[in-house]
């Protein structure tokens, strides 16, 4: 009998161990399924820490690239850090986007079908994320209704921004896109200040649009002779630039194919004239644009452009006008009022518009 209890002690002993091996086992389980959901989830991760992991594959594929900036896979850099503005919005609710294309002919889009550019396909792109965009500035130009831009072909960074003087404290976009520089090659004037004229104009351009996000983008590969060196002279003054904007709604779009990113125009993309990319060009420009805005959006950069009566949708209203516009000169003072008049010749007709609907 004694022996019969001892064994059935034994086996309830056995059980029990069993049975908590099995519990303890279980629990280590679910644990570690916790801990690799939220690892994947990034909440064990500061952005920081993910970033700076980002930067160094980033920088193992080109040792050139900064480390001591955000790069995304699809090659749009920020300052480190997770600054977004107390009244951050984004594009999920709604916000809709105000952005001003400015520069020279590469934003014009001259020599794409059209003349374009890489405008319409972003603008196509935004769209059918479902965000309401408007185009704004002085200048129409280009077969698409919403062809608002402040572009004018031959411009360096300097003149651009005294362009922007003149128009964007009246229309107050929240978005900026800049695509200028290589004129600054081409005439090989102030190449060695390009990077410090640049960052007067950002600076200009958040200070007089508060609500604003600045992308900008370095300068295309070029095939004029002698002039891809000073090309890449000044793209890297862009990306110096770019680590001084920590706390402040600023991305840098690499459009040049030297970091090894995908999708970027080649020197076989590249037109005749060495400078003007074909039409597929111009779309690649046009996507790297909307990955610069996706990028502004996943940081909390966008904000509710200020209601000044300007359409939220940048097409309405336009839809009967069928026009083909062509280049008009800038106003002459931010409080210049412009009146609605057209004239037509034999090809184009040229409108201009109220300040209140652009």
């Amino acid at each position: 009998m004694a022996v019969d209890e001892k064994r059935s002690c034994s086996s309830r002993l056995s059980f029990l161990r069993t049975k908590r091996a099995m519990f303890a086992l279980t629990i280590l389980v679910i644990i570690s399924a916790v801990l690799i959901a939220l690892g994947a989830t990034h909440v064990l991760r500061s952005d920081n820490g993910s970033n700076n992991d980002n930067n160094d594959n980033n920088n193992d594929n080109n040792p050139q690239r900064p480390t001591d900036v955000n790069i995304t896979s699809d090659g749009i850099m920020s300052a480190l850090g997770n600054w977004k503005p107390k009244n951050s919005s984004n594009i999920a609710s709604g916000t809709p986007l105000r952005i001003m294309a400015l520069g020279a002919s590469l934003v014009r889009g001259e020599f794409s079908i059209g003349n374009i550019g890489f405008r319409k396909t972003m603008r196509d792109q935004l769209v059918d994320l479902g965000v309401p965009v408007n185009m704004v500035g002085s200048q129409r130009f280009g077969d698409m209704l919403d062809n608002d831009l402040e572009a004018y072909g031959g411009n360096r960074v300097s003149q651009i921004y005294e362009h922007a003087t003149h128009i964007v404290p009246q229309l107050q976009p929240n978005i900026f896109l800049i695509q200028v520089g290589t004129n600054n090659v081409l005439q090989n004037r102030d190449v060695d200040k390009t990077g410090t004229d640049m960052k007067n104009f950002i600076n200009y351009l958040l200070k007089t649009s508060p609500r604003s996000t600045v992308i900008f983008s370095t300068c295309l590969t070029n095939t004029v002779p002698d002039c891809e060196p000073k090309i890449l002279d000044v793209n890297q003054q862009y990306r110096d630039l770019i680590k001084n904007y920590t706390g402040k709604p600023v991305l840098l779009a690499e459009m040049h194919p030297s970091e090894g990113f995908p999708d970027r125009p080649q020197p076989s993309d590249i037109g005749p004239d060495g400078t003007h990319p074909s039409d597929y060009g111009y779309e690649l420009m046009g996507h790297i644009f909307t990955k610069g805005i996706q990028e502004a959006d996943r940081k909390g950069f966008l904000r509710w452009p200020v209601e000044n009566g300007l359409e939220k949708d940048g097409d309405a209203g336009r839809a009967e006008a069928n026009t083909t516009t062509v280049e008009l000169p800038p106003p002459t003072s931010t409080t210049t009022t412009i009146t609605s008049t057209s004239q037509t010749d034999s090809t184009n007709t040229v409108t201009t518009k109220p300040t209140a609907k652009s």
